[in-house]
C-alpha cells in the first residue's frame, strides 16, 4: 500500500541459543493503531526494541518511509518510546518532564523557551492534566504518572509512537479509561501507535490492526473483527477470546462432523475426510431441548459472569464444552447445543509449534534493563 510507513523484512533475532523473531516480515501503515499481541516469550517486545533502535536484529531490515534504518541510532529515529514503568524523572517537576527531550534536542528544533513553554501546556491539555506543571512525579497516582509520560514523549511530535505494555501497572478501572483515553489521543494527533501487550481486551479495544505473535512467529495479522471471527489456527482462536476446539473431520466442502454428529458448516478447500480442527466460541451455542441430530450433555457448572452466564456441559464422549448464555440452566439440566453453520469454523490441525506454552522471555529482561 502507498501509505505503508514501517516496513519489517525478514526480521531475526537472537539471544544467545533462543530464536526470539523468526524472519518477521510486517507493514505497518501511516496513522494506524498495531497492536503485537501474544504471551510472554513470544517477540513481541524484542520488535518493539528493534523499531525504536534499541535491539538490532541479527539479520533482515528495518525500513521507515521507505528508507532502510538498522543503523539509524535511536535519538535519530521519528519514534518515542512509553515504557511499562514510566522511568519519570523523580528530581523535576511535571513540566520540565515533558519539556526534557524538547530541551535536550533544543539545537535540532530551534525552540525558543516560549515555543517550549507552549509545546508542553498544550501536551499537558492533550492527556487532560492541566494545572499540573509544578507537581512532583512522586505525588502523581498510576494513571497520572502514565499521562505525564506519554505527554513527554509526545511533545517532540514524533510519527510513531511506541507503547511497551503502558498500562501493566494500573487497576482494571484507571486500565479501561485509559485504553479509551488512549485511542483518542491517536485518532486526534493522527500519528502512528504501536502498542505491546499480553491483554486480548486492550488489543481488540483499541487496534485498528492486531499482530498475533507466539514462538518468535507472526501468526495472524488482521482486524480485530476478522482475528475474532475468522482464527487462522487453534492458538489465535484460544488466545483471542474462549473457545471450544475440539478435533473433528470435514468430509467434503460445507460438511462436517465432531462431537459423533455431522454438521454443515461453510468452509471449503480441505481435502476429503480430512481430519481438522473445529473451533466454536461460547457465545456461538444455543442451549435447546436435547434432539437426535445435536450434542447433548448435562450441565455440569454454572458461573455468573455480569452479563452472561457461563457453563460447562459434558456431552455423553466426554467432551466438555464451554457455552455463554444469558438465560441459566441448572446443574444436571440435560440439553442439546445447537449452533449456526456459520459459527462453525475449521482450521488445519495445529502443530505443536502453534501450541506450545512460551518459554521464558528473554526480551522481559532485556526490556527492563533499557527502562
Amino acid at each position: 500500500m502507498s501509505d505503508c510507513l514501517i516496513r519489517l523484512e525478514n526480521i531475526r533475532k537472537d539471544f544467545g541459543s533462543k530464536e526470539v523473531l523468526k524472519s518477521i516480515n510486517l507493514d505497518v501503515h501511516d496513522k494506524e493503531f498495531v497492536t503485537f499481541l501474544g504471551p510472554s516469550g513470544c517477540g513481541k517486545t524484542t520488535t518493539l526494541r528493534i523499531l525504536g533502535g534499541f535491539e538490532t536484529p541479527d539479520s533482515g531490515v528495518v525500513y521507515f518511509d521507505g528508507k532502510a534504518i538498522n543503523d539509524v541510532p535511536p535519538h535519530k529515529r521519528r519514534v518515542n518510546t512509553v515504557f511499562q514503568r514510566y522511568a519519570l524523572f523523580t528530581h523535576l517537576d511535571v513540566f520540565e518532564n515533558i519539556a526534557f527531550g524538547l530541551r535536550v534536542n533544543r539545537k535540532s528544533n530551534n525552540l525558543t523557551e516560549k515555543e517550549i513553554e507552549k509545546r508542553v501546556l498544550s501536551m499537558l491539555e492533550l492527556v487532560n492534566l492541566e494545572g499540573y506543571e509544578k507537581r512532583t512525579p512522586t505525588s502523581l497516582s498510576g494513571g497520572e504518572q502514565q499521562r505525564v509520560a506519554i505527554a513527554r514523549a509526545l511533545a517532540n511530535h514524533p510519527q510513531v509512537l511506541l507503547l511497551d505494555e503502558p498500562l501493566g501497572a494500573l487497576d482494571l478501572k484507571l486500565r479501561k479509561e485509559m485504553q479509551r483515553e488512549l485511542k483518542d489521543i491517536q485518532q486526534e494527533l493522527g500519528i502512528t501507535f504501536i502498542y505491546v501487550t499480553h491483554d486480548q481486551e486492550e488489543a481488540l479495544t483499541m487496534s485498528d490492526t492486531i499482530v498475533v505473535m507466539n514462538k518468535g512467529i507472526i501468526q495472524q495479522v488482521g482486524t480485530p473483527i476478522g482475528i475474532y471471527n475468522e482464527p487462522v489456527n487453534a492458538f489465535v482462536a484460544d488466545f483471542i477470546g474462549e473457545s471450544n476446539i475440539v478435533p473433528g473431520v470435514i468430509h467434503k466442502d460445507f460438511d462436517c462432523s465432531f462431537g459423533g454428529k455431522r454438521f454443515e458448516c461453510t468452509d471449503q478447500g480441505f481435502g476429503k475426510d480430512e481430519a481438522v480442527d473445529v473451533v466454536i466460541r461460547p457465545e456461538d451455542f444455543k442451549l435447546v431441548p436435547p434432539a437426535e441430530n445435536l450434542i447433548c450433555g448435562t450441565v455440569e457448572s454454572l458461573v455468573f459472569k455480569g452479563v452472561h452466564y457461563e457453563m460447562l456441559v459434558e456431552s455423553k464422549d466426554g467432551t466438555e464444552w464451554l457455552v455463554h448464555s444469558t438465560l441459566p440452566e441448572a446443574v444436571g439440566t440435560e440439553v442439546g447445543l445447537q449452533v449456526a453453520p456459520f459459527d462453525i469454523h475449521i482450521m488445519k490441525k495445529s502443530t505443536r509449534e502453534d501450541q506450545a506454552p512460551a518459554d521464558a522471555d528473554p526480551e522481559s529482561t532485556e526490556g527492563e534493563a533499557e527502562e
